[in-house]
């Protein structure tokens, strides 16, 4: 059986509940490392966290539930400045500089371009790197 990783995760609460939703799907799914990464968090960056792989057949769909849970969720959290129902996510991809800087990040997050999630406002465009509470 072939399998592709879809995401991958430092917490595994985090990861056993994608996991939970997929799998009660019927999407063929498993974490690959958990043990490892929840034994040795400090193996994390090195392994590139606990991987989600999903069987290959089961990918396109397990990425539609996985984008419209995540979507159905900002939607549930108001905006912290007009308050509207609005907010988006964002990947930026920030390259390095320097080739050295490149390998530090391959070594540490296992690719050699940072990318970094933040969230946005469709309303009124305020931009923040972390959920409100």
């Amino acid at each position: 059986m072939e399998f592709v990783q879809l995401r991958s995760f430092d917490n595994y609460i985090e990861a056993n509940i994608v996991l939970s939703m997929l799998m009660s799907a019927n999407i063929n799914c498993h974490l690959k490392d958990e043990h490892l990464v929840t034994i040795d968090p400090f193996l994390s960056p090195a392994l590139g966290g606990m991987k989600l792989m999903v069987h290959h057949a089961h990918a396109e769909r397990a990425w539609e539930l996985l984008d419209e849970a995540e979507e159905q969720y900002l939607k549930s959290i108001p905006c912290p400045v007009c308050h509207a129902h609005a907010l988006k996510a964002v990947s930026i991809a920030k390259e390095h500089k320097s080739k050295l800087g490149a390998l530090a990040s391959m070594l540490l997050n296992g690719q050699s371009v940072e990318v970094k999630k933040i969230y946005k406002c469709g309303a009124c465009g305020y931009d923040f790197k972390e959920l409100p509470r």
